[in-house]
């Protein structure tokens, strides 16, 4: 299950992954939504509902800042909250990076993605990130393999076993 801020494009991308395993997103996603008459969400509610519903979730998914209302969620606490019912936690942080103090290592993150046109003014068409954090590095999940993701040692020799760089790195330089 996913945990996401209601009313958001990125609905699609869950929704979509949700039905490739099988599962209806309407009983699938958990949308968390601020309170009667507020526009934001209070920190209680989020760790209440992952407290609650944490053996059913497999990822908690936040954006770091709300785009539309420009709320700053509490990421080291939601994550924690996370870790403590087994739940994979991940951020959105294309509002988050550049703006913000982040700790994704030490907050125990799973994973965070960001745009770098935004807040670290690359302009259109600038690289995104990706943070993946280093304990998956030795974990053998179904992952879709390509040529950036191949050791570099042997890239060029197109060995029939995909050899996987350690972390994000596009090349052994960086």
């Amino acid at each position: 299950m996913n945990l996401a801020e209601a009313g958001i494009p990125r609905q699609y991308a869950f929704a979509s992954q949700v039905r490739a395993r099988g599962l209806d997103p309407a009983t699938a996603i958990i949308e968390v939504s601020p309170r009667e008459g507020e526009y934001t969400l209070r920190e209680e509610d989020i760790l209440e509902i992952v407290a609650k519903e944490g053996p059913s979730i497999a990822l908690v998914l936040f954006s770091g800042i709300q785009y539309y209302t420009g709320q700053w969620f509490p990421m080291e606490s939601i994550t924690r909250k996370a870790k403590e019912q087994g739940c994979i936690c991940g951020w959105d942080l294309a509002h988050a990076v550049g703006n913000v103090p982040l700790s994704l290592h030490d907050w125990d993150v799973d994973f965070a993605v960001w745009c770098t046109y935004k807040y670290l003014n690359s302009s259109p068409g600038g690289i995104a990130g990706l943070f993946i954090n280093e304990k998956w590095n030795n974990v053998e999940l179904p992952k879709s393999a390509g040529w950036w993701g191949h050791d570099l040692k042997t890239r060029f020799e197109m060995p029939p076993k995909f050899s996987a760089i350690e972390g994000g790195r596009l090349d052994e330089a960086h």
